[in-house]
């Protein structure tokens, strides 16, 4: 299904625009006033290969079906708006919350979480608490937009524009993406700078004081612990049918040392280069994702290819990804993903979704397939799959 561009979700969309993914230009913000939005995702899913939570013999896996809050699109509400200044300048907000539409999280007893839902935020099936998705506040004009708060990571959106499934479903490129985008889909305490759109073209310059929640963070042993600071540049174009993206990041005290004194005191870089286009009948898309770490011989890399092809009233989505995990490791175990969906939309704000997704894994691999809410832990060298059949309706 085509993104909407609605009243409810303008004021949102400079934030996506970090990314160039939506291709906002700020004066599309003139508007003054408050809006209430949301979605409601249910979708009925089941997955299989998965790590037990606890025991096990060597090899095993286990299975869950039920209705998850989220296969296609977290669901969330949230308030936003803006105000005219005057001179071309406004000013915009935004607040948003997860919330579980389902009560609760599926199966995190029976299959051990390792994703978003197992980072203390199942009370709220995404974000990392009440108000935890997007909080920020901002003025945009003529000479571009400046943003501070809880932002989306720029990679993180890059990825989302290129995956035909948009980071959801049970086809979604998080399910084994290696890049840093699959641990911080937000991040916290970040200025951010996106300039005036030229001929397509847009910059985006962000520095984030402590980009990750505290679970990412070594217990020091002696010394006061660092922060997780990181540095983000991007580089986006979209014209016509066309759109591509450059995307860097450098994050600082990162990384403890093996056998060190448990301080984070290295560093990862991470560069993603994607882009597409859209013919129409069909389009096409591609990632590639290159991460390294200090105090690690090996590199992460990850790549994807994607279709989506009108159908009817929907689309169909199809992909292929792998993911090589070398950090440490010489024999650099990949693992591989092939996953089909289709959408069907409804009306302008409902529509159906099913999709379908394997995963391979090679000796000390460990992904598994997941949805947009529900993110889970493989088992080494064993296979993973999940589809889903939901509804999603956006107010």
């Amino acid at each position: 299904m085509k993104p909407r561009l609605s009243a409810s979700t303008l004021a949102s969309a400079l934030a996506c625009s970090l990314a160039g993914a939506l291709g906002i230009a700020p004066a599309a913000h003139a508007s003054t006033g408050v809006q209430l939005y949301g979605t409601i995702d249910l979708g009925v899913t089941h997955f299989s290969g998965l790590a037990p939570s606890s025991g096990g013999s060597a090899g095993q896996t286990v299975s869950t079906t039920g209705l998850s809050s989220g296969g296609q699109s977290a669901s969330r509400i949230g308030i936003s708006g803006s105000e005219d200044l005057g001179d071309g300048v406004v000013a915009l907000f935004r607040a948003e919350t997860g919330f579980c539409a389902t009560g609760g999280q599926v199966g995190a007893s029976a299959t051990g979480f390792a994703g978003r839902a197992s980072a203390g935020d199942s009370a709220y099936c995404s974000g990392t608490g009440f108000m935890g998705r997007q909080d920020y506040i901002g003025l945009a004009g003529h000479f571009g937009t400046f943003l501070a708060g809880r932002l989306m990571n720029l990679a993180y959106l890059n990825e989302k524009a290129a995956d035909p499934f948009a980071m959801g479903m049970t086809g979604n490129y998080n399910n084994i993406n290696t890049e840093l985008s699959g641990a911080a889909l937000e991040t916290n305490q970040t200025l951010a700078y996106v300039s005036p759109a030229f001929h397509g073209l847009d910059t985006t310059l962000g520095y984030a004081f402590n980009v990750l929640p505290d679970y990412y963070i070594v217990t020091a042993t002696h010394q006061q612990q660092n922060a997780v600071k990181t540095w983000v540049a991007g580089l986006n174009y979209r014209a016509g049918g066309a759109f591509a993206a450059v995307d860097f990041q450098l994050l600082d005290d990162f990384v403890a040392p093996p056998g060190g004194n448990g301080m984070q005191t290295g560093a990862l870089k991470m560069y993603q280069v994607s882009g597409g286009y859209d013919f129409g009948m069909l389009k096409l898309s591609a990632l590639y994702g290159h991460t390294q770490m200090d105090y690690f011989s090996g590199d992460n890399t990850s790549w994807l290819l994607g279709a989506t092809i009108p159908l009817g009233a929907g689309d169909i989505l199809a992909s292929l990804d792998e993911s090589k995990f070398g950090l440490g490791d010489p024999a650099a175990p990949r693992a591989k993903q092939y996953a089909i969906g289709y959408t069907y939309s409804l009306s302008k704000r409902t529509n159906l979704y099913a999709s379908y997704a394997h995963v391979s894994n090679d000796v000390g691999s460990t992904r598994a397939v997941g949805d947009a809410t529900d993110g889970f832990t493989g088992v080494s060298g064993q296979d993973s799959t999940g589809m889903a059949l939901g509804i999603r309706h956006d107010f």
